[in-house]
């Protein structure tokens, strides 16, 4: 089952009046959240309890005001979450307006909860990211969501993607007049995926190409994501084909062309005669075999 990620609720004490508020609120629906006010004991460590609770949080609320953005303490956590973003856990940024600020240029791309005129459909639009983050994972199978790495992209539109080549679900960034070539250079260039990738370990060479499906439908090249109908929060698969080339085989084969006969000694025909038992053994090699020597070469995603 997908799981309610805990919110780090990121606050000046001016303004926890209105955090009192949200806390109870965001309960109220059964979201998890980490509060200074309520999870820090008598006798704890404040910047412990923080440095613990901002690694167990998969979402980083940041309460925007005056009071906020002046804050040394806010920013160190906002610099710390956004760090985190970039890590392999991963978190996910929610700023909260509150009052008319300075947004601190590192959250001015991204989309914020306003709640300057309407509490409620502030808080309305941050339990409806829970909703579509669960509805996400329960249409994949999955049951960890992840954030995209690249903290300088708007996160104004975004897409939900996984793959059978790694386990990992992402929500990614993008734009959705992107065309598909243009999204699957970006996400291959900010997931560093490979294109080319020698596996020494058991002499191959795989080349990889890249393909995204909407409802198992593959998505053409030159299509924009809008005019393939997908919508902020639709779920994307990742197709990934693999071909192998055989280097042990283009060794030897190297090894025994004309103008290198003549270089043959002893051990390089000690290594020959290896090589010729491991390309005979490729015919023994399985599907499932193939799969995971393929799906290793994803291992860092």
């Amino acid at each position: 089952m997908p799981n309610v990620g805990k919110i780090f609720i990121s606050h000046t004490s001016a303004d926890k009046r209105f955090v009192d508020k949200l806390v109870a609120d965001l309960a109220a629906n059964s979201i998890p959240v980490w509060y200074d006010k309520l999870d820090v004991r008598v006798g704890d460590s404040v910047p412990g309890s923080i440095n613990a609770a901002l690694t167990e949080s998969k979402y980083f609320g940041i309460v925007l005001s005056k009071a906020a953005t002046a804050s040394t303490w806010v920013r160190e956590e906002l610099n710390a979450a956004l760090m985190k973003q970039v890590a392999q856990g991963g978190t996910f940024i929610l700023p909260i307006l509150i009052e008319d600020c300075e947004i601190p240029p590192l959250l001015a791309h991204r989309r914020y909860a306003d709640s300057r005129s309407d509490y409620n459909s502030a808080l309305q639009e941050l339990l409806s990211l829970w909703s579509l983050d669960l509805s996400a994972c329960a249409t994949a199978k999955k049951s960890t969501l992840y954030p995209w790495p690249d903290i300088e992209m708007s996160d104004a539109e975004f897409v939900y993607l996984h793959s059978t080549r790694f386990d990992k679900f992402l929500k990614m960034s993008c734009s959705l007049d992107w065309t598909a070539d243009r999204t699957i250079d970006y996400l291959t260039e900010t997931l560093n995926l490979p294109w080319n990738i020698e596996v020494h370990s058991v002499g191959m060479k795989w080349s990889f190409s890249y393909g995204l499906r909407l409802n198992g439908k593959s998505i053409s090249l030159g299509d924009t994501l809008r005019d393939a109908g997908i919508q902020t929060g639709s779920v994307l698969q990742i197709n990934i084909n693999g071909q192998y080339e055989d280097l042990y085989e283009k060794e030897l084969k190297e090894a025994f062309s004309p103008g290198k006969l003549y270089q043959l000694s002893e051990e390089t025909l000690s290594r020959h005669q290896w090589l010729q038992q491991q390309v005979a053994a490729r015919r023994f090699l399985s599907q499932a075999r193939l799969k995971e020597i393929a799906d290793a070469c994803f291992s860092h995603v």
